[in-house]
């Protein structure tokens, strides 16, 4: 748990300035388990991998979920395999910017990859 504090507060800093890129930190945070949500009852996952963030987003229960690619790298992102611009990018960040200052931590699992674990 202390932790998963540790990350999100990494992440919250990092948000404002997403150009940044953390290689220290590589794995996803997502809920612990299917029923809980954000106040406004959507449900995300946020994984990083260098330069890679993917956030799954569901924006209220039995809906499609959305899958927003963001390449740090290229300033690129994919919503749902397909290319986005610059309203996807604020959108993104705005989404992130919500899981991170509305999630309870206790709420949440960091599940890391192995690599991140040598």
């Amino acid at each position: 748990m202390v932790y998963t504090i540790l990350v999100l507060t990494k992440i919250a800093e990092y948000v404002e300035k997403i150009d940044l890129i953390d290689k220290n930190f590589i794995g996803t945070i997502a809920f612990c388990n299917e029923e809980v949500c954000l106040p406004d009852g959507s449900k995300m996952a946020l994984g990083i991998d260098d330069g890679h963030w993917v956030l799954v987003y569901q924006k209220e229960a039995k809906s499609t979920f959305r899958l927003f690619e963001y390449d740090l790298h290229g300033q690129k992102i994919f919503v749902d395999k397909k290319s986005g611009g610059l309203e996807d990018i604020k959108y993104f960040k705005k989404l992130v910017k919500y899981f991170i200052s509305n999630a309870l931590v206790e709420d949440l699992v960091t599940i890391l990859s192995a690599q991140a674990k040598t």
